[in-house]
């Protein structure tokens, strides 16, 4: 399995490919947002072996990501957009433990 992490911005986005037990297939790679950088994209996409499969996921940023997400479903890669404030929320239900912050350490 191949997991593809995309960070959306809104000139350019970076890439990470890793498979499952962690080899890195791509690192630090940049490509612009708009139909050029998405080829180079889908270039390194296509190469991967297709055996396996590709979860692409990236962060939910509003209208930055919309074109990219046009070009993938065209190209029929499926993704998950994440929230990161439910990505959040949800990676603190996972203890019962309070973390402590800043505020905790205070003296009266």
């Amino acid at each position: 399995m191949y997991f593809v992490g995309i960070d959306i911005s809104k000139y350019k986005h970076d890439c990470f490919i890793a498979t499952e037990a962690g080899e890195i297939i791509q690192q630090n790679l940049a490509f612009q947002n708009n139909h050029q950088g998405f080829a180079n994209l889908l270039q390194i996409l296509d190469s991967l072996d297709h055996s396996q499969e590709i979860k692409i996921g990236f962060e939910a940023t509003g209208h930055y990501g919309f074109n990219l997400k046009l070009f993938l479903e065209k190209a029929h890669y499926s993704f998950m957009e994440v929230n990161p404030a439910l990505l959040s929320k949800f990676i603190k239900s996972q203890t019962l433990r309070k973390t402590k912050t800043s505020q905790d350490n205070k003296c009266s």
